[in-house]
């Protein structure tokens, strides 16, 4: 994982979908109701003028969240981490004097106890496959007034993806012209050449649940555009503007949101204590009954 990231800084080859402008639109009209309003500085609205003294930011890469905070006066200072060495070389070239970087592990986390007045995840989290643990962690280290803030894909984990999932993508991608796909035929929507990519990306939002207390939930969708975009080779303004009306079609026929900006609390008190007790004992009853299943098929042959 950490060698493809790092490869990326030096060579990208990952193409995001939301990198055209008008998508960008999109997703911040999505967010905040202002298409030139863009996620950052709906926060800085909705925070009425409260600033974060000290801030974490976890799986920063090369760190344009960390400066778009502190530009905006948002936060103070940031700590912030990421396990690609080449992306924190390029963060701290640019970084501001009041953000430290570091390298750390989002499945070994060490983060102190009760010191940070916010956290941020921006398309971070939906790479760790000991979600338990990192929230667990995250919960402790903010303080009891503390806000945590994502901006995340929590769709379909890469393991849900089937040919039956896949059917209504294929539908429309075998009628883009194929001069403008990369392949014949469409592809499983998933990075193989980076293992954590969405991997328990859809436990995101119920483990949150766990110890968080959800303020705002503003889902961007990207039900139809993430997974499409990566597969075509040219999106030229015609398909881009047809696929972003497919987009918000799925999204109005009731499909949950791929994409979201979460906006939450920490728990406190009976439902702190009860938070840190499942965080830390729910992964181990799900490994033990892995195990004894396991064991009882193995007994059955």
């Amino acid at each position: 994982m950490l060698g493809f990231w790092d490869r990326e800084v030096a060579q990208p080859t990952h193409t995001s979908w939301m990198e055209p402008l008008e998508v960008r639109h999109y997703i911040n009209e999505q967010i905040s109701g202002d298409r030139g309003v863009w996620p950052p500085e709906w926060l800085k609205e909705r925070l009425n003028g409260r600033v974060f003294e000290r801030a974490l930011s976890l799986g920063c890469g090369t760190g344009k969240l960390e400066r778009d905070l502190v530009a905006l006066g948002i936060c103070k200072r940031i700590d912030a981490f990421d396990g690609s060495v080449a992306s924190l070389a390029e963060a701290r070239r640019r970084a501001e004097g009041t953000i430290r970087y570091f390298a750390s592990d989002f499945n070994r986390p060490a983060l102190p106890r009760n010191v940070y007045d916010a956290a941020f995840f921006h398309q971070s989290l939906h790479h760790v496959a000991k979600l338990e643990k990192l929230l667990r962690a995250v919960l402790r280290a903010l303080k009891p007034s503390g806000v945590l803030y994502l901006d995340e894909f929590i769709g379909p984990s890469r393991h849900e993806w089937n040919d039956e999932r896949l059917e209504p993508y294929w539908q429309i991608y075998k009628t883009i012209p194929p001069e403008r796909r990369w392949f014949e035929i469409m592809p499983m929507p998933v990075q193989w050449n980076d293992p954590s990519e969405a991997v328990r990306s859809s436990d995101i939002v119920p483990q949150l649940r766990v110890g968080f207390r959800i303020d705002e939930f503003r889902g961007y969708g990207g039900n139809v555009l993430s997974v499409l975009f990566p597969a075509l080779s040219r999106v030229e303004p015609p398909l881009l503007q047809e696929l972003i009306a497919l987009d918000k079609a799925a999204i109005a026929a009731g499909q949950p949101h791929f994409h979201a900006v979460i906006v939450a609390r920490p728990a406190s008190g009976l439902r702190r204590a009860m938070a840190m007790a499942r965080y830390f004992v729910e992964p181990k009853l799900r490994l033990a009954l892995r195990a004894a299943r396991s064991a009882l098929r193995s007994s059955a042959r």
